[in-house]
């Protein structure tokens, strides 16, 4: 039953997140209507079917193209309908709301757990928007961020977990590590909306599972910058997007950070 709703749960994740392409390219190119309007070809600005805007299966279908004027259409379209798909799942199984059997016809919702859900998609949604908009753009911009802010001081406060200490002390060191970063490099290393990025991360992690994102996050970051470095396909003076390490780090610190905790706690002990 519950892979059955994570199937269901990822399709619409996909749809979120073809959405979300939706609004990063418009919030880009200052088009009004972000929320309205049709779809259109970025190319020949056609209007879109309802056929050619089906999550993944559209974009496979056509070959990645557009089906009027044959352009290709970048991959990180899908990659940002998949990825937030295999969010919305994954957010199910840390937080599996509904209780069934395969024989029971209506299923039993745990209203907390939906509550923890919910917050923790939309909050993702947020992060996704930022993981790409800084891919493609090199740029963190604030509606994103303040949304995700907005999202979860409302959610803390609703449901008292982290406690309102955990989540203050995470938003001043998150924003404090990157604001010391900022002074000392001058706008080298990071950016304001690093800062943002860092008091994001604060509030919706709590410190303790802050200081795990972060490590995963510059964890992720020098492999993967090693290896651009190994290839040859960076220098080292090459500018690489850190939002999405940042972002990266955030969202596997919420599906697994308490085990992350517990298994180095756990190491320590036996050391």
């Amino acid at each position: 039953m519950n892979i059955f709703i994570g199937v269901i749960l990822f399709y619409l994740g996909a749809g979120l997140g073809s959405f979300l392409s939706v609004v990063i390219y418009r919030t880009r190119h200052e088009i009004s209507g972000i929320f309205l309007g049709r779809s259109q070809c970025t190319h020949c600005k056609k209007n879109l079917m309802a056929i050619d805007l089906i999550p993944i299966v559209s974009y496979i279908g056509l070959g990645g193209r557009c089906r009027y004027c044959k352009a290709k259409i970048s991959p990180l379209y899908i990659w940002i309908e998949i990825i937030s798909g295999l969010v919305c799942t994954l957010l199910y199984f840390k937080f599996p709301f509904l209780n069934a059997e395969l024989s029971t016809i209506l299923p039993m919702v745990d209203t907390s757990l939906l509550f923890d859900f919910i917050r923790y998609e939309l909050i993702s949604l947020s992060l996704v928007a930022i993981f790409f908009y800084d891919l493609l753009y090199q740029e963190i911009p604030d509606i994103f961020t303040y949304t995700g802010i907005l999202i979860a001081l409302v959610g803390n406060l609703i449901s008292g977990n982290p406690l309102p200490q955990n989540y203050i002390t995470g938003a001043a060191f998150g924003a404090l590590f990157f604001e010391v970063q900022l002074l000392i490099s001058k706008g080298r290393w990071v950016g304001t909306g690093d800062v943002i990025l860092g008091l994001l991360m604060g509030i919706v992690l709590g410190w303790e599972k802050l200081i795990v994102g972060l490590f995963v996050a510059y964890f992720i970051g020098a492999v993967f910058s090693i290896g651009l470095l190994i290839t040859k396909k960076a220098s080292g003076g090459s500018k690489i997007p850190f939002a999405p390490f940042l972002v990266t780090g955030t969202i596997l610190s919420v599906l697994f950070g308490s085990q992350m905790i517990d298994w180095y706690i756990k190491v320590l002990l036996q050391a």
